[in-house]
């Protein structure tokens, strides 16, 4: 297989996987029945359930454009392409953080609140660092942010996608049998698979950029 064949199929499978678990996630908010949701909308704040949709959808927009970003030549091909889909794809992420702040700040669990802010704010961090590097003509520190930035959009998906790991390392700390079933498993497992995610996707991101090829 050819290195530019190779690099095409480890990008679809990305795309596919990324893809998939970002459809498992949006998939109750469909219907935008507040009954399907599965972070209960508090009923003090009507505004809660309208702003958890936009971010759910704004993020999920942002994950599936942003990849466009790093095709291989893409750039130096069709640049008013990779210029619109930045454009669109920065714009969906401020939305998506902005919201995340509200609702994040609305999340009952101290543990998950804090890991939606702290993910929020780097997500606005990184775009805006992202942005103002273009801006400046500055475009390799710009690329090493937007790679940053994308690893936290891809939160989304490597958190659902590590709960099977997490729910197997509790099993294995606690008994294949716990007390309580399968709720007793998720409700802490769903405490940390944010933070598992957003840890893991910085440091793969880290060292994507701390490696020889981009170094370079």
């Amino acid at each position: 297989m050819s290195k530019n064949r190779y690099v095409q199929v480890i990008w679809g499978a990305i795309a596919a996987i990324t893809s998939a678990a970002a459809v498992f996630a949006v998939a109750p908010y469909i219907a935008a029945d507040p009954g399907l949701s599965r972070i209960e909308p508090r009923e003090s704040f009507p505004l809660h359930f309208p702003l958890l949709l936009v971010h759910i959808w704004s993020s999920f927009l942002a994950l599936l454009i942003g990849w466009v970003q790093f095709v291989p030549g893409l750039r130096n091909r069709r640049p008013d392409i990779h210029r619109w889909a930045g454009r669109a794809y920065l714009g969906l992420v401020a939305i998506g953080g902005i919201t995340g702040l509200t609702v994040g700040m609305l999340t009952e669990s101290y543990v998950r609140q804090m890991a939606f802010l702290t993910l929020a704010l780097l997500w606005l961090f990184t775009g805006w660092n992202g942005y103002r590097k273009a801006r400046l003509g500055r475009f390799v520190e710009h690329k090493k942010w937007m790679i940053r930035n994308y690893a936290l959009t891809l939160v989304a998906a490597s958190a659902r996608l590590l709960t099977p790991l997490c729910i197997l390392i509790y099993l294995a700390g606690h008994g294949l049998q716990p007390g309580g079933g399968i709720a007793a498993v998720l409700e802490p497992v769903l405490e940390i698979n944010i933070w598992i995610g957003l840890v893991v996707n910085v440091v793969i991101a880290e060292w994507v950029l701390l490696s020889p090829h981009n170094r370079s």
